[in-house]
């Protein structure tokens, strides 16, 4: 059975009942009694720093849950400058222009996807998770982010406490004078407890750590897919050369998330800013936040050729064809064959002429192409630009005049 198959209503009541159970049993059941009652300052004391992190988890969970992760606003479109760029700059290759989603008929802000679960483009979007019921997005990803840390740094504090509790009843368990102290429900409830807070620092902390790396690195988690397929493709020289735009070094990528005041990250605050802008590295060609991340130009010959061979009836024969390198070159029939053994001329239309006649504002590019490499569990990013007439010529895309 599928996680997705569950409603998320139920694993969120799940994940609410374990941190209660956990922070119940291990407060007042086990460490209170232990440390000479929960109330004695001795208790409270030691018992802080894990109730405070409780706090911060049960405060950044609830947010993390009930906060719209942002949506793009209605009717909201790149500055005019992208979206009618200056002529006699260079196109590179791999950059494409503005974002267009279908599903939403809507431009697509920087950073921004479309998710299948809530049906809408999500500004700055992580991943939709279903441990909260919500997606991540720019709107609530600064408290999953703090509640990730909390998690980290009380189940560690409390993990410590109960193994301290375990081998005080191993000792007092070795002797007989301790024996009738001791309760068999205790030990066994701490051993419980132990086995799930392991569990939990195990699956929580393999997050935390690559949310700490994409925090670090001014990424989400889709940008870490975007930026690995983007490296491949610029060692294999496929496009230019190109630098992730979103970062801006380890402290201002902190701040861009948790605010500008270190003394207040660890406060359950919203990310500064509206999620429609983001700072971007010196030197950053202005159309690239717009159009990241970059593309194999090769991607786009699947979806040209299939409209050709679809649109196009040349007397029931494919006179188009792709090759092993994705070139569009004509396919050489028998009647063509016998001709050239003739001497004759072929009388062919080339397929050039063909893709003149062709209305290139029926092409688009759909991110949801072979070459991708988001995975469709996660997101539907349902993405295509505007019309752009290019053809490929010489290993280079180009535009028609």
């Amino acid at each position: 059975m599928k996680l997705e198959a569950i409603p998320e209503k139920l694993i969120v009541a799940f994940v609410t009942i374990l941190i209660s159970y956990l922070q119940l049993t291990t407060n007042f059941y086990v460490l209170g009694p232990a440390l000479g009652g929960w109330t004695t300052v001795f208790a409270q004391k030691l018992l802080a720093p894990m109730n405070i992190l409780l706090v911060s988890l049960y405060v950044n969970y609830y947010l993390a849950c009930t906060t719209e992760p942002g949506y793009v606003p209605e009717g909201w479109e790149p500055p005019y400058s992208i979206l009618n760029p200056d002529e006699s700059v260079p196109i590179r290759v791999g950059i494409l222009g503005p974002r267009f989603c279908k599903k939403c008929e809507s431009y697509k802000p920087p950073r921004s996807h479309h998710c299948k679960h809530c049906g809408k483009c999500v500004l700055r979007m992580d991943h939709h998770c279903p441990w909260l019921g919500n997606c991540i997005g720019f709107g609530n990803y600064s408290y999953f982010v703090r509640f990730l840390f909390s998690v980290m740094g009380c189940c560690s504090y409390g993990a410590y406490l109960l193994l301290w509790r375990l081998q005080r009843i191993l000792d007092m368990r070795k002797s007989n004078w301790y024996m009738h102290q001791v309760s068999t429900t205790e030990f066994v409830v701490v051993g419980i407890n132990l086995c799930l807070i392991a569990l939990v620092l195990l699956l929580v902390g393999v997050l935390a750590v690559y949310q700490t790396y994409c925090l670090l690195k001014g990424q989400t988690t889709i940008e870490g897919w975007e930026r690995t397929k983007t490296k491949r493709l610029v060692n294999r020289r496929k496009i230019d050369p190109v630098e992730f735009p979103f970062d801006i070094g380890f402290y201002h990528n902190i701040c861009s998330v948790l605010g500008h005041n270190p003394l207040f990250w660890c406060l359950p605050l919203p990310s500064p800013g509206d999620g429609l802008r983001y700072d971007v590295r010196p030197n950053t060609d202005p159309l690239l936040p717009y159009s990241w991340p970059p593309r194999d130009p090769k991607d786009l010959g699947p979806s040209i050729i299939g409209r050709i061979e679809q649109d196009q009836h040349w007397e029931d024969k494919k006179l188009v064809r792709r090759d092993s390198e994705g070139y569009l070159v004509k396919e050489i029939t028998m009647e063509d064959r016998m001709k050239m053994l003739n001497g004759e001329s072929l009388d062919v239309e080339t397929e050039q002429q063909r893709y003149d006649e062709l209305n290139p504002d029926e092409y688009y590019y759909d991110s949801n192409s072979a070459g991708s490499d988001v995975s469709e569990d996660e997101i539907s990013d349902d993405t295509h630009y505007p019309p752009r007439t290019s053809v490929y010529e010489e290993n280079e895309w180009v535009d028609e005049e």
